[in-house]
């Protein structure tokens, strides 16, 4: 059974953790390594300090000795043989604190020799008394003491010297290691760190991305998010969320469904009324109830549009695939939408220019037709009066690329993020007396996903740029 931080903070905290104990462990490591080292070190003060004392007093005790032994060799006098057995103790233990001592083979030979020297002139002094009198009151080379502890001091010295090049050498030896051990340690902790952060940013990443899909209108498949227990608790509440828009999304489609049915059909009996009467079927109509019939005819053909754009926003809502595909020549689209607004466009002294290559594309006749009239319409709808509009299509790496340019006030910068919005109308001032239902680009937009396509707003210094964007079909 795996074990999941319950939260964002309780994984940051064990990253946290985790990250700083290699560092404890480097610091406790190298507290150990200083304090031996500094215990060695002590030591090492130590033993040079009683070395150095050992081997001056060692010097200074062999001559004495000697002269205490010549002495008594000399005189016989018992108090000089107890003196010089009190120099000896003194003597012997200096010896045995220098013997202590870590040294060199030279320095032992050296205690060595004067333990046998005086050993030699120990016993001599003994059986002096015995013999009565010394003929000979030299010492023998064997019992001679200070010619043989005079080097002491220079070998305790060197002695010192290469206890202290030892510890020199352990120092660096240590600093190599603290240096070996942190460029290990740090970049671990480093790692653990950008490994937890890694994961910390991935949970808050797909957190992100569950949102900006609910966001895009995004709502088909379910939204679960992997994490800490607080993060896929967010991602069951936004699913929650999908699941609450997804519901209102039907609500809003049945509504513009039943709406849009039901203005229809008195829609329609108002128009023909219209026509009946626009055409004097009930008899000849008085000038002014002429443009009053005229004014009800162009209200109710404006009126229809509106109830057919609702009726194709809400088809275009429930269609998951194309109704219709066939093969269609995109550039002879843009003349049919042309003749349409013809007479808006000579109205308004307007013009178009067409810079047009035959391409083929796979897809649905009647949306594909929409897409061209809504942007056409966008673009009169939004220019001055004597401007032109440009329309060029062609073909750039297996993509059709239509581009409609007109040269009006443009797109205002907070109209940009919601242009495509279902019944949004942005601020940018219309020449069209009538305002209209908002759904012109969102159905563009929505044709062109079913067709595999997507359109964009381009910046442009003047005007707005619509570009088109298509699957080209090869035959093959």
């Amino acid at each position: 059974m795996s074990i999941r931080p319950a939260s964002i903070l309780q994984l940051t905290l064990l990253g946290f953790i985790l990250a700083a104990i290699p560092l404890a462990l480097g610091l406790l490591n190298t507290k150990l390594q200083v304090d031996r080292l500094a215990g060695k070190v002590q030591q090492a003060v130590s033993a040079s300090t009683t070395a150095v004392e050992s081997g001056r007093l060692i010097a200074a005790q062999a001559l004495n000795m000697e002269r205490s032994a010549l002495q008594y060799l000399v005189l016989g006098d018992e108090a000089i043989l107890s003196r010089y057995e009190k120099q000896r103790g003194r003597f012997d233990l200096e010896l045995q604190r220098l013997s202590q001592l870590p040294g060199d083979p030279v320095l032992a030979a050296r205690l060595k020799a004067l333990r046998e020297n005086e050993s030699r002139l120990y016993q001599r002094l003994l059986l002096a008394p015995a013999r009565k009198q010394e003929e000979d009151t030299v010492l023998q080379k064997g019992e001679q003491l200070a010619d043989l502890a005079a080097p002491m001091p220079f070998d305790v010295t060197a002695l010192v010297s290469r206890e202290s090049q030892r510890i020199n050498a352990e120092i660096d030896a240590l600093r190599k290691q603290l240096l070996w051990q942190a460029l290990v340690l740090i970049p671990v902790a480093l790692f653990i760190a950008v490994v937890f952060s890694l994961l910390v940013a991935s949970s808050l990443r797909r957190l992100g991305r569950a949102i900006r899909r609910l966001g895009g209108g995004e709502l088909s498949g379910p939204i679960r998010v992997r994490g800490p227990q607080d993060v896929r608790e967010l991602g069951e509440q936004l699913d929650w969320l999908r699941r609450r828009l997804i519901a209102l999304q039907e609500q809003k489609t049945n509504f513009l469904h039943h709406v849009s049915h039901e203005l229809k059909t008195p829609l329609t009996a108002i128009r023909e009324a219209a026509e009946l009467l626009d055409e004097g079927i009930m008899g000849e109509l008085m000038p002014e109830q002429a443009e009053v019939v005229g004014i009800l005819r162009e209200n109710s053909l404006l009126l229809q549009e509106q109830v057919e754009s609702l009726l194709n926003f809400n088809l275009a809502l429930s269609e998951e695939k194309l109704p219709r595909r066939q093969s269609l020549d995109l550039s002879a689209l843009i003349p049919i939408a042309l003749k349409k607004h013809e007479l808006t466009l000579s109205s308004r002294g307007m013009s178009v220019s067409l810079d047009l290559e035959p391409v083929q594309v796979m897809g649905d006749e009647r949306q594909l037709q929409a897409v061209v009239d809504n942007l056409l319409s966008n673009a009169i709808k939004y220019s001055p009066d004597d401007t032109q509009v440009a329309i060029s299509l062609h073909k750039e790496n297996h993509q059709l690329i239509l581009d409609v340019i007109d040269q009006g006030w443009g797109v205002d910068q907070e109209d940009r993020l919601r242009l495509f919005e279902p019944f949004y109308q942005g601020k940018t001032p219309s020449t069209s007396p009538v305002r209209g239902t908002g759904l012109g680009l969102s159905l563009v937009q929505r044709y062109l996903d079913l067709h595999g396509g997507a359109v964009e707003l381009l910046e442009t210094r003047q005007g707005a740029h619509f570009r088109v964007r298509l699957p080209a079909y090869e035959e093959t």
